[in-house]
Formats: structure tokens, C-alpha cells, sequence
């Protein structure tokens, strides 16, 4: 049997679904202006992509880049070991595109194979040589570093680029676009333009035999003559149509967008099928060198030509990928969301890193702006007040930002990769479309003080993993390659199922992830058109904390009676969760009163804010009981007696209780009046004292230990405090959840009168203050 063509048919399917994930992370270079922005609807931003794709399918040089690049020598290497390496390339890179796609954080698919070839082939020759010298006069080192050189650079210099030149530009237009397109309008879409077409015919069809060598080196020599008549002429055009009342800044960004995805397909298409075609033709070299795996793969070394049906049945692929991959629609949405001008999700949490760069920044821009005359400082501030009526995109019915930011990104961008391509620098375009957008976005006034430690966060995460990239895949596809090397076909069966299993874990993580953003954005979308319902949603938030700090409370108490220190990470857990959800319940809660309160009416919401308070404390007194208890598990202290965790059950019984109530009050009424019964108060008071009384008894006859009893009164008083804190909230819920259901009808109301200012009446002030614990 002929093991190495049943390779080549794996190949050939793994070369789809490289594909397949290839665009799912590579979308985002040429969609994230169009999709923020809102230039088209979704589906026309798609087919002006799909068009782009062909088309530079159509252009494309047809080589594999990677040979080009000389990562390594292949006439060292037999054809049975190349076929090998290609095969560790291909599942390499298929398992690292997919992770990247299904944590929404987009990377570079070049640098990902490039170093995937790298760490494969430099295995490979370790493994074949003695000494790391020899094996490294296999490898082109000097390749892999001028690449990542290219890279730290284009990071950058693409985001101080993207921060100079939006601020320039929106001093020039301000957000009234309105009124100032109409003297600069011209000029700025004619530069747009012109370098776009530059970055077509430079950049997306510099290999293509529409246009031919001699024309390029033509217009490369007669460069800046055809750049300054381009210009001129595009601008005289472009002021033309904005005096006919036609919005150009959408006509940019569309053309840019086909342009990018031109770019991308006529020079990192090949990148994906690159490493199957070679494989093909290594195992065409097996058949004539008579079957003999072991002969040296120097025919190898040439050019690997790509049929042009090939390229084009990829460019299907791709454009089938682009319309139907919902990671693809991730990977857009994690850059547009960190641009995002106004209100959107902030996917990423705060870290001390992301503190550190803001802290950084603000020590900078406080001197700067003390320096600056008043009457500049109010001329800047002017020019950057946004107004209010501007028509933003909604992504999914949340603010992005608008079309003159999406012109200046792929302004820019086009103009950074058509430097590089002149220069002949290794630039990777996911990096500089991104950084440019991500610089943008501070210039303009994007990273306001609510955010800029998320949106920092995900920079760093972002720009992380694209160093990692490289780490991890060269790591990677040296253990596939090192696998391969000792064991043959029993290990590419044993890593094409191992591989197929990530390929679903991933796709059901992702799921995951996908219906929990779309949870969360389903609440900006009440939020913003149905207060009523948004109102109901922060109640049902509110209480919906409740089971999770039931479940908490129940995971901490099984581990401290039983000293399991899995139930102690178990909880962490979800206090970790429970305190993300409090947090979330009162900056949506608080979001709602922004926005569909008037002034007189704050006053009223005191007692919806003291119940959330009352949440907070109740994970505060948990967090107590995680900390108190675990230490004296870790002291390997004494576990509890029979009598000790009876008392504590009790406790418990009656948390457990109160918790069960509360949750469900706004599904069945009476519920809060029997949480807040007298006579609950009364057992709790009752109980606490006889816990006091039985555990001194226990220390005096020395059933029970001094020490171990610390922690054990410190656990009794926080399981008070929480069956306090639920009394505390129970008076809180007697007022709010009927006013809630006041506030529902006016809010129901008021959204059907077309419009019209809402009007409350003053509410009454809680009766019951709020208790506070001792």
C-alpha cells in the first residue's frame, strides 16, 4: 500500500480545512472597517469581499510563498521526511488557527506557517545531525529573523500611525462631518483612493498576468508623477459627488474593503495550500525515484507552481468559509468591539499590566495638556465633541464608530503594507490592520476612563498572542515532526484523531462562548429599545445571584466539614462568577436609569442599588468563609466533631431557606413576606446563641480544640451575617418589586408614544433603612 499517497489525500483535506480556518481569523483584516462603520449592510460587505477574493485568487502569483522565503534547505531532507514535516505543518497549524479563532483573537497566518516550517524543520534536523551547528546550516535562520523583525516593527509604527494621523484628521473634520466634508471632503477621499489603487496594483496584483512587469516597473519608475495626478484628479471627482449629495467616505471604505481582500487572497491564499501542493509534488519525486522514500528531496528546491483551477477552487472555499464561519464574525467583532466609539461588551477584564500602560499614558498626557494654552486646549476639545445626532453604525444595536475612522484605518493601512512592499519589508497584514485600528481608536477619543483598562487588556492579549504565535507553533510543529520522526504512520493516525477531537472541543467551546456574548448582547438590545424589559432583566439578574451564592455557600460548607480542598476551588470558582455577575447586574441596572430615568426619579432607585449592595455583601461574607476555612484545612487542623457540624447545618438550613425564597420573589408572590417573618429572626437570634453556648462547652471539656475553634466562630459569624444580609435584602425587595412592576407599565407605555419624553412621578423614599452589618 502506498502509505505516502494516502498522506497526500490527508493532506489535500487538511488543506481545506486550513482554509476554512485560515479566513475565519484573516476576515477581520479587510471586514473590521466596513462591518464598525456600518458602510453596507452585512451580506453586501460580504460579497465586495467575496469579489476581492477571487479576484486576487486570479492575480495570485501562484507560488508558495514559504518555499520562497527559504525557511530551510529542502536537498537536506529525504522525501519520506518532508512528506512528514508537511504533514506536522499542516495539523500544526490547523490546531493553532482554530484555537486563535475560537478565543476571538485574530493572528497572522503567515507567521503561524512560517514558524510551524521552522520549528518542524529544525527538529527534523537536530535529530538528523550531531551537532547544532550542522543542523543549523540546514535552516535559513536569517529568513525567520528578518520576519520578526518586520513584525515588531509593523506593530509599532502601524499604531503611532494610526494615533498621529486620526488625530490630524479629526481636527481637520471633527464629528461634524456634515458640515466639514464640504471643504476637505474632496481631498481626503481622492488620497484614500489613489493609495488604495496603488496598494491594488503594488501590492494584490504584483504577481498577476493581467498586469504585466514591464507596466509595474513603469509605474514604480514614474511613482510620484502618477500618485500627484491621481490625486488630483480622484479629489476634483470625489468633491464633485459630495456636491451631488453623495456620501463618498462609504464609496471609500467598500472599495478599500475589496481592495484588502484582493491583497489577501493574492498573497496569503497560496500560504494554505502552499504545504499540500508540495507534498504533492514530493510524492510525484517518490514515484520517480522508483518508490525509494530515503532519496534526497533536492528537486524540491525550485519554485512550487500553483494551478490556477486550484487557486481558484481555494478562492471558493474561502468565500464559502467567509459567509457561513461564525468564528469569523468572532474575530471581527473582538477588534471592532476594543474600537468601539460608544457603549458595546468589554470582552476583556481588567489586568495589572493593562494598569500599568494607562498610568503610563495619563503621566504623559497630564504635562502636555497643562503646557497647552486654554484657548487650544478648548479649540481641541471642541473638535473632538462628538454630536449627539451622528448616525453611528449599531453593531448588533451597539455604537461603533463612524465612516470617517474606517477611511483613515484603511488609508492607512493600505498605505503601511504598499511602504512595506516597496521597501520589500516582511510586513504581516492581520498585525497593521489591527494596530492601526487599535491607534485610531485612542485618537479618537474611543478609550474613555470607563474602559481604557479593558480596552488595554485586550490589546495586550491580542499582541500577546501574536508573539506567542510564533513560539507556540514553532513548538508545536517540532513535537508533531519529533512524533512523525519515531513513530511513523502509528502516530499520524494516533495525531490526525487527536487533532479531529480539538477541532469539536473547540467548536463547542466556542458555542459556548458565542451564546454567552449573545446573552450579554441581548441585554444592550432591551436595554436600548425596551426599557420595560430591561427593567425585568435587572430584577431577574439581581435575584438570579442569589442561586449562585446558594451554590457557593453550599460547595464552601461541604468543604469545610469534610476538608475537600476541591470543593474549595469549586467555590472559587463561583464566587468568581458571582461577583462578574453582580457587577454586570448593577452597571446594567445603572445604564437603564441613564438612559430612561429623568433626574427627579434617581432618588427612587436607592432601594433597587442597596439590595444589589446587599449581593456584594453576601459574596464578602462567602469570601470570608473560602479564606478562614481553607487555611485551616491547609494547617492540617483538627476536622470538625458530629455536634459542631450539626450546629452549622443548622445555620445553613436556614440560609438555604431565605436564598430560595428570594430568588424566586418575582415569580411567586408572598415570598419575601415569609423570608422576613419575625419569626425567622427570632431562630436565627436563637440559633446563634446556642451554637455560642454549645462550642464553649465543647472547648471547656476539650472536645473541641482552641485554635480550630478561631476559625469555627469566624465561619458561624459570616453564615449570620449572610441570613442577615437576605433579611436585610427581603425589606429592600418589599419596595422595589412593586415599584418595578409601576415603572413597567410607564416605561411600556412611554416606548409606545412614538418616542416621547418619559415622565415618572416622584417616588417614595424606602421606609426601611438599610441594616449595616456590625
Amino acid at each position: 500500500m502506498d502509505y505516502f499517497l494516502i498522506i497526500v489525500g490527508i493532506m489535500g483535506i487538511l488543506g481545506v480545512m486550513d482554509l476554512l480556518v485560515g479566513v475565519s481569523n484573516d476576515a477581520v483584516n479587510f471586514t473590521n472597517s466596513a462591518v464598525g462603520s456600518r458602510a453596507a449592510s452585512r451580506k453586501i460587505i460580504l460579497t465586495i469581499s467575496a469579489v476581492g477574493i477571487l479576484l486576487g485568487a486570479l492575480s495570485s502569483n501562484g507560488m508558495m510563498e514559504v518555499a520562497r522565503k527559504g525557511i530551510f534547505h529542502p536537498e537536506f531532507f529525504s522525501l519520506a521526511e518532508l512528506m512528514f514535516l508537511f504533514l506536522a505543518v499542516m495539523i500544526s497549524d490547523i490546531i493553532l488557527l482554530d484555537l486563535y479563532n475560537t478565543l476571538g483573537l485574530p493572528t497572522s497566518t503567515t507567521v503561524s506557517l512560517v514558524f510551524e516550517l521552522l520549528g518542524a524543520s529544525l527538529v527534523l534536523a537536530i535529530l538528523k545531525t550531531d551537532t547544532l551547528n550542522e543542523a543549523f546550516k540546514i535552516i535559513n535562520a536569517e529568513s525567520a529573523l528578518k520576519i520578526i523583525f518586520g513584525i515588531a516593527l509593523s506593530v509599532i509604527f502601524a499604531f503611532f500611525a494610526g494615533l498621529v494621523l486620526m488625530f490630524f484628521f479629526r481636527l481637520l473634520f471633527s464629528f461634524r462631518l456634515d458640515k466639514t466634508m464640504k471643504w476637505f471632503g474632496g481631498i481626503f477621499s481622492g488620497l484614500a483612493i489613489t493609495v488604495v489603487i496603488f496598494f491594488i496594483l503594488l501590492t494584490a496584483m504584483k504577481g498577476s498576468a493581467v498586469v504585466s512587469k514591464d507596466s509595474l516597473a513603469w509605474i514604480q519608475t514614474n511613482f510620484e508623477r502618477i500618485l500627484l495626478f491621481s490625486f488630483l484628479g480622484f479629489s476634483v471627482l470625489f468633491q464633485g459627488l459630495i456636491f451631488a449629495k453623495v456620501n463618498v467616505l462609504k464609496l471609500v471604505v467598500l472599495f478599500g474593503t475589496g481592495a484588502l481582500a484582493m491583497a489577501f487572497a493574492s498573497n496569503d491564499l497560496v500560504n494554505f495550500i502552499g504545504v499540500p501542493i508540495a507534498s504533492l509534488q514530493t510524492h510525484e519525486l517518490i514515484k520517480a525515484a522508483g518508490g525509494d522514500v530515503n532519496a534526497m528531496a533536492s528537486g524540491l528546491g525550485k519554485e512550487v507552481l500553483t494551478d490556477n483551477r486550484l487557486l481558484i477552487f481555494a478562492a471558493v472555499v474561502m468565500i464559502i468559509a467567509l459567509f457561513k464561519s461564525k468564528k469569523a464574525e468572532t474575530v471581527t467583532l473582538t477588534e471592532v468591539s476594543l474600537g468601539s466609539q460608544g457603549e458595546t461588551l468589554e470582552a476583556y477584564q481588567t489586568s495589572l499590566a493593562a494598569r500599568v500602560f494607562v498610568q503610563i499614558a495619563l503621566g504623559i498626557y497630564a504635562p502636555i495638556r497643562a503646557i497647552l494654552p486654554s484657548v487650544i486646549r478648548k479649540w481641541i476639545e471642541s473638535r473632538f465633541k462628538q454630536n449627539k445626532s451622528l448616525e453611528f453604525m449599531h453593531l448588533h444595536k451597539t455604537d461603533a464608530f463612524d465612516l470617517l475612522r474606517a477611511s483613515v484605518n484603511i488609508l492607512i493601512a493600505s498605505a503601511l503594507i504598499l511602504f512595506g512592499t516597496i521597501q520589500k519589508l516582511p510586513l504581516s497584514t492581520t498585525f497593521v490592520t489591527f494596530m492601526v485600528a487599535m491607534g485610531t481608536s485612542l485618537a479618537d477619543g474611543a478609550w474613555q476612563k470607563e474602559n481604557a483598562v479593558n480596552r488595554v487588556s485586550g490589546v495586550l492579549t491580542v499582541v500577546g498572542g501574536w508573539f506567542m504565535t510564533a513560539i507556540v507553533a514553532s513548538i508545536m510543529g517540532g513535537l508533531v515532526a519529533t512524533a512523525f520522526f519515531y513513530f511513523g504512520f502509528a502516530a499520524v493516525v494516533v495525531i490526525l484523531l487527536f487533532t479531529f477531537f480539538l477541532v469539536i472541543a473547540f467548536n463547542q467551546m466556542h458555542k459556548k462562548r458565542k451564546a454567552e456574548y449573545e446573552d450579554t448582547l441581548e441585554k444592550l438590545v432591551i436595554l436600548s429599545k425596551h426599557p420595560e424589559k430591561a427593567l425585568s432583566k435587572s430584577v431577574s439578574s439581581l435575584l438570579a445571584n442569589l442561586v449562585l451564592a446558594k451554590k457557593a455557600m453550599n460547595t464552601l460548607s461541604s468543604g469545610y466539614m469534610n476538608g475537600k480542598k476541591k470543593d474549595f476551588n469549586q467555590a472559587a470558582k463561583i464566587l468568581k462568577e458571582l461577583k462578574r455577575n453582580y457587577e454586570h447586574s448593577f452597571s446594567g441596572f445603572l445604564s437603564l436609569v441613564d438612559k430612561h430615568f429623568e433626574e427627579s426619579e434617581y432618588q427612587a432607585i436607592h432601594p433597587f442599588t442597596n439590595a444589589l449592595g446587599y449581593i456584594d455583601r453576601i459574596a464578602e461574607n462567602l469570601s470570608n468563609i473560602l479564606r478562614s476555612s481553607s487555611e485551616k484545612i491547609d494547617r492540617f487542623q483538627t476536622g470538625l466533631t458530629k455536634d459542631e457540624k450539626e450546629d452549622l447545618r443548622e445555620l445553613r438550613k436556614l440560609a438555604e431557606e431565605l436564598f430560595e425564597f428570594l430568588s424566586e420573589a418575582d415569580k411567586v408572590p408572598g415570598l419575601v413576606e415569609k423570608a422576613r417573618s419575625g419569626k425567622r429572626t427570632k431562630e436565627l437570634e436563637a440559633i446563634k446563641v446556642r451554637i455560642y453556648k454549645n462550642q464553649m462547652k465543647r472547648i471547656h471539656k476539650g472536645e473541641s480544640k482552641l485554635k480550630s475553634s478561631i476559625a469555627y466562630f469566624v465561619v458561624v459569624e459570616e453564615l449570620v451575617d449572610i441570613n442577615e444580609n437576605l433579611f436585610g435584602l427581603a425589606e429592600e425587595l418589599l419596595w422595589v418589586l412593586p415599584w418595578v412592576e409601576t415603572k413597567k407599565k410607564q416605561l411600556l407605555k412611554s416606548n409606545l408614544s412614538n418616542g416621547h419624553k418619559q415622565e415618572f412621578p416622584k417616588g417614595k423614599k424606602g421606609k426601611n433603612k438599610q441594616k449595616r452589618k456590625k
